[in-house]
């Protein structure tokens, strides 16, 4: 077990590397409970959210998922966040654990008349499924209709929801219910997948997977002073419209982000670390947010921000471990991405 903001977590449950390789080739199920609920309903709820957010919601379908950054004046990221449409006028917001009571100081403080917006992140508890058995569990626990879901996209489910997206890289699912239900909900998914090899699955793992997977952790590889255009997830702001941060993103599209989010591989041994510099033709050009031996691939692997222009996948780079610049070679992201059957 090991401390996660205010929450006590399991790192693990036999080991990182068991647990990375179950979900890579069979399948694995986590709780992640901690995750934040909002959800805002009313008559002038659309309208807020266009205001608010920065990718189209109108055109949203009920059943709709959709990921985006939530962002402050500067265009820096609050947090980054999925979007549920359960309805036409009510949506339900999922939020990263540590950033529950900031984001939601920061959109209620922007609720116009017509829309109410409830934390009900102490109501539901969240578990997620992932990996290539997962379909054939959920099958077995919840029916054929939630396995022709597609991805990004979600339907009722008790008095929660069971939704499609996933933060492994993996094909899987997530089940949302009130905390009471999460355990038995866990135990007819561990009994239903004993036969497919499921595992347990601890935040040790999940960090690798998601990595593999070029997936950014928010207050590591995302903050409120970094960019959607900078952290590389541009492809999630519409910048035609309206919203919080667009004239900041505007301007920034125009002149160009001074700094941008790479992959790399280390070609020499070292595991990069948060905070190491990223060196570039002998000098320091940036520094390391998230790094570790990624299990699937046999290498040590990393993200980091580096000055504009950025390298091109194939450009030498070094990373300074301990006073000592080893070599580093960039690489076009994800580093993983699977074979779809």
């Amino acid at each position: 077990m090991g401390a996660f903001g205010q929450w006590e977590v399991p790192l693990y449950f036999t080991s990182i590397l068991e647990e990375h390789e179950a979900v890579r080739t069979r399948a694995g199920v986590f709780d992640i409970s901690h995750m934040g609920e909002f959800r805002a309903k009313g008559e002038a709820v659309v309208a807020f959210l266009e205001k608010l957010l920065p990718r189209r919601i109108a055109p949203m379908q009920n059943g709709q998922a959709q990921y985006m950054p939530l962002l402050n004046e500067n265009g820096g990221i609050i947090d980054d966040i999925i979007l549920y449409r359960v309805a036409e006028k009510e949506f339900l917001f999922i939020v990263n654990a540590g950033n529950v009571e900031k984001d939601f100081r920061w959109i209620k403080a922007q609720v116009p008349a017509g829309v109410s917006f409830e934390d009900q992140s102490e109501f539901y508890g969240l578990l997620a499924l992932q990996g290539p058995a997962s379909v054939a569990i959920a099958r077995k626990v919840f029916g054929a209709s939630y396995t022709e879901l597609g991805y990004y996209r979600f339907a009722a489910y008790e008095d929660g929801v069971i939704s499609r997206t996933g933060y492994t890289g993996e094909d899987g699912f997530e089940i949302m219910v009130s905390k009471p239900k999460i355990p038995q909900v866990w135990e007819r998914l561990r009994e239903a997948g004993k036969e497919a090899g499921l595992v347990p699955v601890g935040f040790g793992a999940r960090d690798t997977l998601r990595l593999e997977a070029g997936m950014l952790l928010h207050g590591h590889d995302m903050n409120d002073t970094i960019t959607p255009l900078e952290a590389g997830i541009g492809w999630a702001v519409n910048l035609t419209k309206d919203f919080t941060g667009a004239g900041a993103l505007k301007k920034q599209a125009q002149s160009g982000p001074q700094k941008k989010l790479i992959g790399f591989e280390m070609l020499e041994r070292g595991i990069p670390r948060e905070g190491y510099a990223i060196v570039r033709n002998g000098e320091a050009a940036g520094a390391v947010t998230s790094g570790t031996f990624a299990p699937t691939l046999k290498k040590n692997i990393g993200l980091g921000y580096v000055r504009t222009p950025e390298p091109a996948a194939g450009e030498e780079l070094a990373v300074r471990i301990r006073d000592r610049d080893l070599k580093a070679i960039a690489v076009k992201l994800p580093f993983y991405k699977r074979t779809k059957s």
